[in-house]
């Protein structure tokens, strides 16, 4: 926990980063009025929705950043962020809640791949191929996004498709939070982790309605994030796509791994 200085500290930072962030949202309406009158309408219209998406990630951030209580919930499904008179649908969703394909061990590897359709005769020597091509002393490197898992040998777009989004290379970690993740994701774990198992159980439960849902969980300081903006005007449709990490430390408290 901070000292109450330490939470002063912070409270600084994290209005001069709101600033910031206010800031860029200003040069990127500055931007877009000083845009080409050469360019055709269509162009415009994708310059335009771009800003505005960039605009709706950099407010979600600055809201994360906010105080707990005003923070959003996360893995809740889209919220409506407006920017320029135009709605822009925000998901926020926690990484902790997926599986590291560089941390996991070979047999949670195997279980994934189970899941995603792969008969257990191949996920087996498949989850050591994976462990290999990302182990140094191996020859290998460490997966840096889940779609270069595309490039392992053996590995069809079908199983890949449905084991995705269980996946992620930014959580930090050889398991899941439970609190954060998905029936699928669970479901891997569920053989040999009990408090998997009874996520998996409550959540199948919330899900048939046979209980109600609990209180969805908001965001923590040291986790990695995805956030998807999607803007769309008339038949143009954007999405920006941004994965950061909320430090909790005063000097730094974000770090951006991609943003496209």
């Amino acid at each position: 926990m901070y000292d109450r200085g330490g939470e002063r500290g912070l409270a600084l930072i994290v209005a001069l980063w709101g600033g910031a962030i206010l800031a860029v949202v200003v040069m990127s309406v500055l931007q877009l009025t000083r845009a080409d009158a050469r360019l055709i309408r269509g162009t415009q219209d994708v310059a335009e929705l771009n800003a505005i998406a960039d605009a709706a990630v950099n407010m979600t951030i600055l809201a994360m950043l906010g105080p707990p209580p005003t923070r959003p919930t996360i893995n809740t499904g889209p919220a409506t962020v407006t920017f320029a008179g135009v709605p822009v649908q925000v998901t926020l969703m926690d990484e902790s809640g997926k599986i590291d394909v560089n941390l996991a061990g070979a047999r949670t590897l195997r279980q994934v791949l189970s899941v995603a359709g792969m008969d257990p005769g191949q996920a087996e020597p498949m989850a050591e191929q994976i462990v290999a091509m990302r182990t140094p002393a191996s020859g290998g490197a460490p997966f840096s996004s889940v779609e270069a898992l595309q490039r392992v040998p053996g590995l069809t777009p079908a199983v890949y498709r449905r084991m995705a989004p269980m996946l992620t290379v930014y959580s930090q970690s050889a398991w899941i939070d439970p609190t954060y993740a998905s029936l699928e994701s669970l479901n891997a774990f569920r053989a040999f982790d009990s408090g998997a198992d009874a996520a998996w159980r409550r959540l199948v439960e919330e899900r048939t309605r046979s209980r109600g849902s609990t209180q969805k969980p908001s965001v923590v300081l040291g986790h990695a994030f995805t956030i998807v903006a999607e803007a769309v005007a008339g038949d143009v449709r954007v999405t920006r796509v941004a994965v950061i990490r909320l430090t909790g430390q005063p000097r730094s408290p974000l770090l951006i791994y991609r943003w496209h």
